[in-house]
């Protein structure tokens, strides 16, 4: 019966053994971040609607784009942790070719016309990528930024711009450092 233990105690030593012999080092990592949101998004502003109202094609032909029209989105409750002191922006959506960076609109009739970001200072927003706002402080924040309708530059030279309703639609996620 000993002679039966050592020998059962020898196979799980070398059996123990070899499976660490033949494991890799450690290959498979994982990290993280456990985080709390520092602030919360108003909830008007979980779906922003803007209306262009009528833009005259002229007016578009003679500049290249509109002026820009103000846009604000609202941050509430904002807790200032470490290391989160600045928000940054991404709109997504369906991106221009020419000029790139731009929303392209949705709509049958309507062509030529692309709509563009711009912080107040006039900075574009170039769909896609991420854009620093700022620093922000405890309590309400305001991100401010404009939109603008833009001539497509083939449709401007060509004087060919769609004239009818139009539409577009994007997302935007806010990032905090």
């Amino acid at each position: 019966m000993g002679k039966w233990i050592v020998n059962l105690t020898l196979w799980i030593a070398l059996g123990l053994w070899w499976s660490a012999a033949v494991a890799e080092e450690d290959n498979l990592y994982f990290s993280g971040s456990l985080v709390n949101e520092p602030c919360m998004l108003a909830a008007e502003d979980a779906q922003v609607e803007l209306d262009f109202l009528s833009v005259v094609d002229k007016d578009l032909y003679l500049n290249g784009r509109t002026r820009g029209r103000p846009m604000t989105l609202h941050l509430q409750n904002c807790q200032l942790g470490t290391g989160n002191s600045r928000v940054s922006i991404m709109f997504s959506g369906p991106e221009s070719i020419d000029p790139p960076g731009l929303l392209v609109l949705q709509s049958g009739d309507v062509h030529g016309v692309l709509l563009g970001l711009e912080t107040v200072d006039g900075k574009p927003l170039v769909l896609n990528e991420t854009h620093n706002m700022g620093a922000f402080i405890k309590g309400s924040n305001l991100i401010n930024f404009n939109a603008y309708l833009q001539g497509e530059s083939q449709a401007l030279v060509d004087r060919n711009i769609g004239l009818g309703a139009f539409y577009a639609a994007l997302s935007f996620t806010l990032s905090y450092d």
